[in-house]
């Protein structure tokens, strides 16, 4: 299974978004994902930022930290915003949610890596 189908099938099992993206990567950063999950940031915690956007950041951070500012500049072009409320309403006007959003945001992550 690739990051981006983990990632969203941890979300649809009940992980918020930012559990569900570390626990997708947990073997990038050498534990279970169970483990992971407890140390990923949790969602909204930074001013109201997007938990995918705050776990791409970190995970970034902890696995490859020269990659962070890249994530941060795509995320940001690709989505246009970094704040969950922002996100879920543009993403209802565009059909989409924020399962949709974890698997965007894995992408992104994987094509840093």
């Amino acid at each position: 299974m690739g990051y981006e189908e983990n990632a969203r099938l941890n979300h649809r099992n009940g992980s918020n978004c930012s559990a569900s993206l570390f626990k997708a990567f947990a073997d990038k950063m050498g534990m279970s994902a169970e483990e992971a999950a407890r140390i990923a940031p949790a969602p909204r915690s930074e001013g109201g930022k997007c938990g995918g956007f705050l776990a791409g950041k970190k995970l970034l951070e902890m696995i490859k930290p020269e990659a962070a500012e890249e994530f941060e500049k795509r995320f940001l072009e690709q989505n246009g915003d970094d704040k969950c409320a922002s996100l879920i309403m543009k993403r209802r006007l565009q059909g989409k949610n924020c399962n949709d959003l974890v698997g965007e945001t894995a992408n992104i992550i994987e094509s840093i890596l």
